[in-house]
């Protein structure tokens, strides 16, 4: 039982390693700066969305079984830090069920329609992300290649990370902007 406990305490400290990384890459200034996000509540939560896209289904490729678990904890803190964000906002009580619903389905959705746009073929990945990112408008207009283009060159960045790096929450976000 101590064993459990102390495992699940290891996820927990390694899942908000890998979050705070994840959510310092997602508002790194350059990519607003650049019009690769928009600087409100919801281009902030997208751009969270869009490397959350990148990460957790990183984590879920992991040979090691703590891999999915890592993705789960990264996940719900990614809802925790929404929600608290709402608050901080100063949204009362009484909105936040309806708000976080609404936010959680953009999340899901948003992360669905990026994870298909990675699975097309090789010549027409870029494309189908640039077209993804378009159809749910998280950047500037006329910028959508190139932040289809930093996410796929961040996603092979995760990709070519040994699984330590992510097991261990050491991995740090190097600036791709």
């Amino acid at each position: 039982m101590l064993w459990a406990r102390r495992k699940r305490t290891n996820i927990k400290r390694t899942a908000g390693a890998l979050h705070s990384g994840m959510v310092m890459a997602s508002l790194e200034p350059a990519l607003y700066e650049r019009g690769l996000a928009i600087d409100t509540f919801e281009g902030r939560a997208a751009m969270v969305t869009a490397h959350a896209s990148l990460l957790i289904p990183r984590l879920n490729a992991m040979e090691a079984r703590d891999g999915d678990r890592l993705a789960e904890a990264v996940n719900a803190l990614i809802l925790d830090g929404f929600d608290a964000s709402f608050r901080e906002k100063g949204v009362g009580d009484s909105s936040i069920a309806r708000k976080m619903r609404k936010l959680a389905e953009v999340h899901y959705g948003l992360g669905k329609s990026l994870a298909e746009a990675y699975a097309v073929e090789d010549n027409a990945r870029a494309d189908a992300v640039a077209a993804c990112v378009r159809r749910n408008a998280i950047c500037m207009p006329d910028k959508e290649i190139e932040l289809a283009d930093y996410l796929l060159v961040r996603r092979q960045w995760l990709a070519d990370q040994p699984d330590e790096a992510f097991l261990s929450g050491a991995l740090f976000w190097k600036s791709l902007v």
